[in-house]
């Protein structure tokens, strides 16, 4: 019975997954060293496309929660079937392979050893049941059309025409870029490319797509641009004021680039459903780069015209900070490219969309100025999403408010403040220290009236010790007068001596 559980607890032991542990770590990911059937292989006898690597690999691969979600089977009928086999993995369509089909089988990138190394490159076969394999390739790329930008992992399928019956499939590579080879030539070849956010391998409601009708005979070329179709009509989400002529408006989503909004479409009423004259209208891009460059060339007229000294000194430090930045960019770019030339890893840049960004904000520009306190309501009709949906009409009110009030309190000491004057932050302080002082003041009655006594007695005491001066002087003299002999009354006094 102990033989028993230790064998199992042995053979529990050698059955888990784990990263191994002690000597040196892995840091390389797994390396393919066969595929079964071959690449090119016709007339091929297969129950299962079979990944032979060097090491064990993880059920779990990187990119994805499953290993099925990394293998592509394309043309497909159904979900691919994958067998993990520790060092293999074992590939085959749920239906089975059908006969006369040329099939390519890809590995997509993520699939990792046990600790947790992944191949970054998709690996795949190619192969027939028939005689023949297609040389047919639809290439390109997808994009995020509305935030510019590429999709890695995006979903491309296609179909001969309306036969729903076999998909091919691929999916984008890091750089959004994707191959759809060996697809059988066409007149109708329907390719849609969608971004499969929750991987489910499917196109939902809400997530971005694009489609295209192509005819292949061996190659073409499409860019997909991707966005979401959910049938709801552009609306007026926000309306601010850029100055008293212009009113900058935003959409909640992007306006059709086919049907662009054009002024005509606008109507502004006043409150006495009169209406105000229109200008011109702007996307708001071009309406603020515009406004740059004319910015720009009134601060140039100005300055040249100002010829004080004043002028002149900020004129000349501008254009040294203008030169030193130059001076910068230009050793900056000298440093990037001494470094590019030693980096030996190819990095090759996204690619960048053809198509431009559909517009989602405008600028419409009045004849006359709002003053304040003026609200006028907004009209719009024929508004067209990017998926063809119309909002007939639109409105929405705008209120120029009065300015804010000035802060007419000046700090002391600033242009403009009157002599004497004190902000409102040093009065406060003053206050607070008045405030102290008199809570100190209050603490001490005692000591004060105890020093008013003192003093009291300190000058009674002064006063006592002139008075006893006084009275030590006359006793001193009375002293002296005592000692003196007594002259009778009719005595006579002796002659002056006079020296000859």
């Amino acid at each position: 019975m102990a033989l028993a559980a230790v064998a199992w607890a042995a053979v529990a032991a050698c059955a888990s997954m784990g990263a191994p542990t002690g000597g040196p770590k892995d840091k390389k990911p797994p390396v393919l060293l066969s595929v079964s059937p071959d690449t090119g292989a016709r007339r091929a006898k297969v129950k299962d496309v079979v990944f032979t690597f060097d090491e064990v690999v993880s059920e779990r691969p990187k990119t994805a929660p499953t290993l099925d979600q990394i293998v592509v089977v394309s043309p497909s009928d159904g979900l691919p079937v994958v067998d993990w086999q520790r060092t293999k993995l074992a590939v085959h369509p749920k239906k089975g392979w059908r006969p006369n089909t040329a099939y390519t089988v890809t590995l997509l990138p993520g699939l990792s050893d046990l600790s947790n190394n992944d191949i970054k490159k998709a690996l795949f076969t190619v192969f027939s049941t028939g005689d023949s394999i297609p040389r047919g390739v639809v290439r390109g790329v997808v994009f995020d059309w509305i935030g510019q930008k590429v999709i890695a992992g995006a979903r491309i399928e296609a179909m001969l025409g309306a036969d729903t019956t076999l998909v091919w499939l691929t999916a984008s590579d890091s750089l959004g870029r994707f191959a759809l080879p060996q697809t059988p030539p066409s007149e109708d070849l329907r390719v849609r490319a969608y971004f499969d956010q929750n991987r489910n391998r499917q196109k939902d409601r809400n997530e971005p797509w694009d489609t295209a009708t192509l005819t292949l005979t061996d190659s073409a070329r499409r860019d997909f641009y991707v966005f979401s179709h959910d049938s709801i009509p552009p609306k007026m989400s926000d309306i601010t004021l850029v100055d008293s002529t212009a009113l900058r408006i935003k959409f909640d989503r992007p306006i059709n680039p086919a049907s662009p909004l054009v002024v005509s479409q606008f109507v502004l009423l006043n409150k006495d459903s009169s209406v105000r004259a229109l200008r011109a209208l702007y996307p708001s891009s071009r309406f603020d780069s515009l406004a740059v460059i004319a910015k720009k060339e009134r601060d140039d007229s100005l300055a040249k015209a100002d010829t004080t000294k004043a002028t002149r000194t900020a004129r000349a430090k501008a254009d040294s900070l203008r030169a030193v930045v130059v001076r910068d960019s230009i050793a900056q770019a000298q440093i990037d490219a001494v470094k590019a030339s030693r980096d030996t890893v190819k990095r090759e840049p996204a690619p960048k969309p053809a198509r431009p960004a559909p517009v989602s904000d405008y600028v419409l520009q009045l004849v006359a100025p709002l003053k304040i306190g003026d609200t006028v309501r907004v009209h719009l009709t024929g508004a067209i999403a990017l998926d063809g949906t119309v909002r007939k009409t639109d409105s929405k009110m705008v209120y120029r408010p009065k300015p804010a009030p000035k802060d007419t309190s000046k700090r002391a000491g600033a242009p403009g403040a009157k002599p004497g004057a004190t902000s409102p932050a040093a009065s406060a302080a003053g206050a607070a220290k008045k405030t102290a002082a008199d809570s100190s003041a209050a603490k001490k009655p005692i000591a004060d009236s105890t020093a008013v006594k003192n003093a009291a007695i300190d000058s009674s005491a002064v006063k006592k010790a002139a008075l006893d001066s006084t009275a030590l002087k006359k006793a001193v003299a009375d002293s002296l007068a005592a000692k003196k002999p007594a002259v009778p009354p009719n005595a006579v006094k002796p002659p002056e001596s006079h020296t000859p």
